[in-house]
């Protein structure tokens, strides 16, 4: 009865975790640049590694394999950032270089204290909400 037991958890996080990854290819697929790609290839993706990773030490806990497993988990938390760090640096480079991304502001929008300015004072007081 135990072991059934272990065998769903397992296979609950192993699917939780292939649908993580599904998620990030999907999201991979539709993004359309380089650094709008980052957030999936990094975040969903790690997360649903080890979910698939720890679904398989519930699986096979007593073994001497868990450790292998703990230690690839650790790794690939370790290094995902940095590895997407590193890349969206590249691309925001690259995009800086050849003129696809640009630093200027986009126009700002007219408030209210600007069209005051630059109306004629008068002597009613305004009486908008």
């Amino acid at each position: 009865m135990t072991d059934d037991i272990l065998e769903i958890i397992s296979a609950l996080f192993v699917f939780a975790g292939a649908l993580l990854t599904l998620g990030s290819a999907i999201g991979l697929v539709r993004f359309r640049d380089t650094l709008s790609r980052m957030h999936p290839a990094a975040k969903p993706q790690v997360l649903g590694l080890v979910l698939v990773l720890f679904g398989a030490i519930v699986r096979i806990f007593p073994h001497i394999d868990v450790g292998m497993l703990v230690l690839t988990a650790i790794v690939a938390v370790c290094t995902a950032p940095v590895i997407a760090n590193r890349v969206g640096n590249l691309a925001y480079r690259e995009s800086v270089e050849d003129g696809t991304v640009t630093h200027e502001a986009p126009p700002a929008e007219t408030d209210s204290a600007a069209e005051t300015e630059s109306r004629p004072a008068s002597d009613e007081p305004d009486r908008r909400p």
